[in-house]
């Protein structure tokens, strides 16, 4: 069984969520439990890392249309960092680019967020 681990942390009223491990079908339905009870805690502000990110499935690319629909409901932001230029290309040849706000490093996404 694959794993991937979540890691969190706060800064200011955003949440850094890094992400390590393959995000497929095996994976991503925990990831995007935690992610929702991230959200329902009212942490709305979210910056996925994918840093640590070795695959990316259809399923990833899913649960990352959930999260950005969650999180724009409330208001709030999201914003993915550290992708892979195969990742990337990923989300632009399906379309789903358009949805996400893409920065290089955690620090540009964080000051995204928050302005």
């Amino acid at each position: 069984m694959n794993m991937i681990e979540i890691k969190e942390k706060a800064q200011g009223d955003t949440t850094i969520v890094e992400l390590l491990g393959k995000l497929d079908a095996s994976t991503t339905p925990s990831v995007e439990e935690r992610l929702v009870r991230m959200i329902q805690e009212g942490k709305k502000f979210l910056v996925l890392d994918f840093g640590g990110v070795t695959y990316l499935a259809s399923s990833g690319l899913r649960m990352l249309l959930l999260v950005v629909r969650q999180v724009n409901k409330l208001d709030g932001g999201l914003v993915l960092c550290r992708l892979t230029d195969t990742m990337r290309d990923t989300l632009d040849i399906t379309g789903f680019l358009r949805y996400f706000t893409i920065t290089l490093g955690v620090e540009d996404a964080v000051r995204k967020i928050s302005s």
